[in-house]
């Protein structure tokens, strides 16, 4: 298993490229200086029995806590930079987010776990996870009712046609509004161009924090590399970002 840490980011000048402005310690999407992905197609799901466990856990706790689209993530995002960043990985990120969520829900009482564990006081990332972000609903579009189908599912139909049409250019100028959002900062103030309207969809940053569905027709933009990464990226490599409409402007009006 390889294991990233902050250190080996080496920061860009401004104008080198658009890669070195992630704002959060999950935002790593095309942030500069943390080298090739390393991939093995004979690489096991598991590399731990523990995460095996971890995984399955995560499908019995969350119905009892992070109920709403976008809280477990959120929970995850919240994570202090040295649990995010720990040595036990991506299982270990759901791991403490589940540690955060239970206690939050109020199903173990602050401190619980590291009894019932043996481990010292403490230890718990919920010790030093960030509190959720309050969220003004000014900053957020709209909520408009839509519909909710009888089985689980995020999509939406809304009676509006979407804001965009296929050949628009746009630009990625939002969410303002704190918190969580699905907006990878590597995007904001990149030129684009959209290439597939997708159906709509409730909006993680407002059900992540309990502010209604907002639900929100899904644009996919299309990037060139060059103009994410400067000229050193890989000539005539197109990068599609799927994003909510409600993050993107018409690139005439956003100058």
């Amino acid at each position: 298993m390889v294991v990233f840490t902050p250190s080996t980011v080496v920061p860009l000048a401004e104008d080198e490229s658009n890669m070195n402005r992630a704002q959060r310690v999950h935002d790593l999407g095309g942030a500069f200086g943390w080298g090739r992905v390393p991939y093995d197609p004979q690489e096991e799901p598991f590399h731990e029995e523990w995460e095996r466990r971890v995984f399955g856990m995560v499908f019995q706790v969350l119905p009892h806590t992070a109920v709403r689209p976008g809280e477990f993530r959120y929970a995850l995002e919240r994570l202090a930079e040295d649990d995010y960043f720990a040595p036990d990985g991506y299982y270990g990120r759901w791991r403490s987010a589940m540690e955060v969520l239970l206690e939050e829900y109020g199903h173990v009482e602050t401190g619980e776990l590291d009894g019932r564990l043996g481990a010292p006081s403490g230890t718990s990332a919920s010790y030093r996870v960030q509190s959720p972000a309050s969220v003004d609903e000014k900053d957020l579009p709209p909520d408009s009712s839509a519909p909710v189908p009888e089985h689980r599912t995020v999509r939406r139909e809304l009676d509006r046609n979407p804001g965009f049409r296929i050949g628009d250019r746009v630009v990625a100028t939002g969410n303002t509004a704190g918190g969580h959002t699905r907006l990878p900062d590597y995007v904001r103030g990149v030129s684009g161009v959209v290439v597939k309207i997708h159906p709509a969809e409730v909006l993680p940053d407002s059900t992540a924090h309990g502010l209604g569905e907002r639900p929100q027709h899904v644009v996919s933009v299309a990037y060139q590399a060059r103009d994410l990464w400067g000229e050193g990226a890989e000539e005539k490599v197109v990068i599609n970002v799927d994003l909510y409409e409600n993050y993107l402007q018409l690139e005439a009006e956003a100058q």
